[in-house]
């Protein structure tokens, strides 16, 4: 079964059915190497140094699929995945992502969607508006925890 992931910014909220979520963590570390002199190069090289600053990062790489909703269809949720990754008609300010009982506020680094194809029931060609929310598109999202500056 997939893990729902809110996704919402101003009027827009979105639900991604998340299919993999990877989360990332990475922390800039600085390495010093100190150089060893000519006449003490057979005692080996010196220890490396490590200025560790913690800047963390924390990324979160989602995979899942979008669908219609009772009063939306998968087209339209995708419009609105689309505006809030276009900033949500507001000025500046996080996206707010809710994800394993955790909110995150901050930022999509990315967005594909990808339309996927699907076997069509029988009666599609003569009964095409009955089958609006037939359509499913498969979303990857990379977001960025953080806040504005």
């Amino acid at each position: 079964m997939a893990n729902e992931i809110t996704i919402s910014k101003g009027n827009y909220s979105v639900i991604v059915y998340a299919t993999n979520v990877a989360e990332g963590f990475a922390n800039k570390i600085f390495l010093i190497t100190p150089p060893q002199s000519a006449a003490n190069q057979a005692s080996g090289p010196k220890d490396v140094k490590v200025v560790d600053l913690l800047r963390i990062t924390h990324t979160l790489a989602i995979k899942g699929f979008i669908v219609g909703t009772d009063s939306k269809t998968a087209h339209d949720v995708k419009a609105d995945l689309k505006n809030i990754f276009n900033g949500a008609d507001i000025s500046g300010g996080t996206v707010t992502l809710t994800y394993d009982g955790d909110s995150y506020s901050g930022y999509f680094e990315k967005l594909t969607v990808t339309e996927r194809s699907k076997d069509e029931p029988d009666d599609f060609v003569s009964s095409k508006e009955n089958y609006d929310d037939i359509i499913k598109y498969e979303v990857a999202i990379t977001f960025n925890k953080g806040i504005q500056v």
